[in-house]
Formats: C-alpha cells, sequence, structure tokens
C-alpha cells in the first residue's frame, strides 16, 4: 500500500513537473539594440537648437564634449580649487521650460512648485568631485562648474548624456536634455 502511494506521489510530481516545463516560453528573444549615444546627442542637440531659437537666446558657448552655455553674469570672484567646497544656488528646467527643482524659493513660489519641506539654501559639493546630484554624476556640471568664479551666473543646456543619460530624473524623461541655471555663491 505504501509502495503504491509514493508511486502515485512520484507520477504526480513527475506529472506536475513536464506540465510546468511545457508551459514555461523557452522561445530566445532577440536582444534590444544597442543604445546609441551619438544618435540620442544628435536629437539632443536638435531640441536644444530649438531651444535657443524658440526663445532668441544668442552668445551661447559650447566645449568639446556638446556642452553649451551662456555667461549671464560675471562675479568677478576667484575661480575655487580642486578641494573646494562650493556652494551654488540652482534652477532645473525642461527643454519645455517647465522649472522642475530649485534651489531658490522665490524661483519655487513663482513656478508653482514651492514645497514646505524642502530646504532653500544653495547645493555643496566637493569642487574636485564634481557635481554629484541626486546620486547622479552630472558631467555637464562638473565640467561647467570649472567654468565659473565666485559669483559668476551662468545657465548650461545639457545634453542627455551630461546630465541624467538614460535615466529618468523626477519630471525629466530618460534621454532628455535639460536647462541649468548656477550661480556659484560661496567657495570654502
Amino acid at each position: 500500500m505504501i509502495f503504491r502511494v509514493k508511486t502515485a506521489a512520484v507520477i504526480l510530481f513527475v506529472g506536475t513537473l513536464a506540465a510546468s516545463l511545457a508551459s514555461c516560453d523557452l522561445s530566445v528573444d532577440e536582444p534590444d539594440p544597442v543604445f546609441d549615444v551619438e544618435a540620442q546627442y544628435k536629437k539632443d542637440s536638435i531640441a536644444i537648437d530649438e531651444y535657443l531659437a524658440k526663445y532668441g537666446i544668442e552668445g551661447v558657448q559650447t566645449t568639446e564634449s556638446g556642452l553649451r552655455y551662456k555667461i549671464l553674469e560675471e562675479g568677478g570672484g576667484p575661480a575655487p580649487n580642486k578641494n573646494d567646497i562650493v556652494s551654488v544656488h540652482f534652477t532645473i528646467s525642461r527643454m519645455d521650460s517647465a522649472v522642475i527643482e530649485t534651489t531658490l524659493k522665490d524661483v519655487a513660489i513663482r513656478y508653482n512648485i514651492y514645497d514646505t519641506v524642502f530646504a532653500y539654501v544653495p547645493y555643496k559639493f566637493n569642487f574636485g568631485a564634481g557635481f554629484v546630484f541626486s546620486g547622479f554624476q552630472v558631467a555637464g556640471l562638473k565640467e561647467g562648474s570649472q567654468l565659473m568664479k565666485l559669483n559668476d551666473r551662468f545657465v548650461f543646456y545639457l545634453p542627455s548624456k551630461l546630465a541624467f543619460g538614460t535615466v529618468a530624473y523626477g519630471q525629466i524623461p530618460a534621454n532628455s536634455p535639460s536647462v541649468w541655471e548656477l550661480k556659484m555663491v560661496q567657495i570654502r
């Protein structure tokens, strides 16, 4: 009797296993195509060109990496050194001009993004380490901040490869260029 129960249990197990395996989709999908950074950069460049034309922005300079910037105000202060702690006020916008984040309370109120929990204070970072923002190394701002001196105010037009890349950040979709206005307010 015990032999028959064990045999029945084994048959039931093997049958269940066979049915489970038969229901699995074992087909091999084609791998996703490799992300084309250069094609995305061209697309971002067109979006930035259109943005600059739409708002009549002139006097924009471009670095070898593709970072575009405009000096809005020269503060005349000293340049930071490699290990200095730098404080900046910033405002981040999308290409549709929607302001999505800022360290300036008056800007947050003006664009209806004010949050009573957020501390509207300058953002601090180690100048030598670069601009690490919410866990992201923002390459365009690391490069761009190297151009700045104390009390300078710049606007940076970042293609996605120099901003958040293939990762979305808040209201900035993945693979999207962004606009960052920075004012360097302190060097320690």
